[in-house]
């Protein structure tokens, strides 16, 4: 390896694991509980086969992603470090590929380019969250194929092994996040912009990436609506809404990798109106930069227009045209800009490169990348666990209601129940149709003993909610220890029909039967219960219960018909 590669690559991993040092002492946050930490597709080798071949066995069908995971998983365990390291890391070779690229194509200031990348901290949601190991994965696999098929198609390359690899390397970047799907556009804009043409063999090779990223692509659209709910008015923008916002996210996004300040979690979510003429100020403005652009490159000055055309190419799947899950909370996150901030800060390193004063430009970008990275480790501390991220949230945007919800149920789960109220509350502040905030209310009101107010919560709950049977086995027993034993009936009822599979709601549906004097259907429901879990002691106790009953009813009314029949 030649010293100035080596020298060029030490200097970005030193970089990116100096700026990410404190993700060392990081836990789990958010989801990364659904995707790695209560996982049980990771405990063994079926669970890695149903990675691969169900769509259900993770929460996005992301095989590469979660197979690097279930690795993980049987090399450490659970422990967070080895996850978080492996983020790092992957970010730190996505930073030198990058380099690598610019290094290929002869853009000025490659390696600043790549420093920025190492070290903005808007990179960090991607970097410090285990879940976006999605990002961290497919950025790296992505940009390892685009070198190589660049290579393959630049130098004229006759064989056609480089190009197969290429495919398979994007293909394995598709199957760790389809937010690559757009990667091949970018490609031959790259290959136009350096060639002037496009030869018969690239055009083949890209439209079957891109016909490849499409079919994906549709795959995660469509788990998007069937397993993560991404559905009903959270997502019912109207087309030229969905026109208005993609021209105001690229705008976001510029401004926080020119200026990333009071970075967060979720952001304020926009109210989109197409309606009103100034929605469309970021739309004609995006416009006006877009004809600038074209102009210089008419004056042999393309690389302008083939990097916003790059920036706003691979932000097209979070751009709001495509309904994602996180949109609920806000339009735009951090991890949604991390592969798509690549081209502008090319572009932006290029205009430093370009400055005539050598030693002053040099001494900007050295404060620059030192100035990021402490933002970076900044940063990073927020994602310190759950508990820290949310508080870091709410101070920077009060009106996150996830925020709020999510840091109730860390604070009831710990106990601290009063303090959780208070965050459920506010949840019903900013959503008063929350069903689930009012659910985690009542079961706050529960832990502190008011079960008055905990069964109206949870009764309203239930009402905004009707086929959520933990809601009704929760406000069933509420009832119960008030006393209200005729109102719990058919909440227990409703459970257990909603929850087939649950011996709890059997149980408390069986025991309010058998009290209410339905002795077979009581019976019926406890031996049901028992099936389902057979060392039950409530279960069978009151089973017991409910036959002594009914053999007590049986032997009395055998008596009283005795005796009439004698008294004739």
């Amino acid at each position: 390896m030649r010293p100035g590669l080596l020298r060029g690559g030490a200097l970005l991993a030193a970089l990116t694991i100096a700026a990410y040092l404190p993700v060392a002492h990081a836990a789990y946050v958010w989801d990364d509980g659904a995707h790695v930490r209560d996982n049980p597709a990771l405990r063994d080798v079926s669970g890695l086969i149903a990675v691969w071949t169900t769509l259900d066995a993770t929460p996005q069908y992301y095989p590469l992603t979660h197979t690097t995971f279930w690795i993980e998983y049987h090399l450490w365990g659970l422990a967070p470090l080895g996850y978080h390291v492996d983020n790092v890391l992957l970010h730190a070779v996505s930073a030198i590929l990058f380099w690598r690229l610019l290094a290929l194509l002869d853009v000025p200031g490659a390696l600043l380019a790549a420093c920025l990348f190492a070290v903005h901290p808007v990179h960090v949601e991607s970097v410090a969250w285990i879940t976006e190991r999605k990002n961290t994965l497919s950025a790296a696999l992505a940009l390892g194929g685009a070198h190589v098929f660049l290579r393959w198609a630049l130098r004229d390359v006759r064989s056609p092994r480089p190009a197969i690899l290429a495919g398979a390397l994007h293909v394995a970047a598709l199957l760790a996040k389809t937010v690559v799907a757009p990667v091949p556009i970018v490609l031959a804009g790259i290959v136009w912009w350096k060639r002037g043409r496009i030869a018969r063999r690239e055009a083949t090779w890209l439209l079957t990436m891109l016909a490849i990223g499409a079919a994906l692509g549709t795959v995660t659209r469509n788990l998007e609506v069937t397993q993560l709910h991404a559905e009903g008015a959270d997502w019912s923008l109207r087309f030229w809404d969905r026109v208005v916002l993609a021209g105001r996210v690229p705008w976001f996004y510029a401004g926080k990798l020119a200026w990333p300040s009071r970075l967060t979690f979720v952001y304020p979510r926009w109210a989109i109106d197409a309606a009103r003429p100034a929605a469309w100020i970021w739309l004609a403005a995006g416009l006006a930069v877009a004809g600038a652009a074209a102009l210089a490159a008419r004056r042999s000055r393309p690389g302008m227009l083939l990097a916003l055309g790059a920036f706003v190419t691979l932000l097209a799947p979070a751009s709001g045209f495509f309904d994602v899950y996180p949109m609920r909370f806000s339009f735009v996150a951090d991890h949604f800009v991390y592969l798509g901030s690549l081209p502008l800060l090319a572009l932006i390193a290029a205009a430093g490169a370009s400055v005539p004063a050598r030693r002053p430009a040099v001494g900007t970008a050295v404060v620059a990348v030192a100035v990021l990275a402490t933002l970076a480790q900044a940063r990073c501390r927020a994602f310190r666990d759950e508990e820290t991220l949310w508080r870091d949230t709410l101070r920077k945007n009060p009106q996150a209601w996830i925020a709020h919800n999510d840091l109730g149920i860390l604070l009831a789960r710990r106990g601290e129940a009063a303090e959780a109220v208070e965050e459920f509350r506010a949840v019903l502040a900013l959503r008063p149709d929350h069903a689930g905030a009012r659910a985690n209310l009542g079961y706050a009101l529960e832990i502190l003993g008011r079960d008055a107010e905990a069964a109206d919560a949870l009764a309203e709950a239930a009402g905004r909610a009707p086929d959520d049977a933990g809601v009704r086995s929760h406000l069933a027993r509420t009832l119960v220890r008030l006393g209200r034993f005729d109102a719990a009936l058919p909440q227990a009822l409703a459970a257990a029909r909603l929850a087939p599979d649950d011996p709890e709601a059997a149980c408390d549906a069986g025991s309010l039967l058998a009290r209410a004097g339905r002795l077979d259907e009581g019976i019926a429901e406890l031996t049901r219960a028992l099936a389902l879990r057979p060392d039950f002691p409530r279960a069978r106790t009151n089973l017991e219960i409910a036959r002594s009953r009914r053999d007590a009813l049986s032997s009395g009314a055998h008596g009283t018909a005795n005796g009439s029949e004698d008294g004739r």
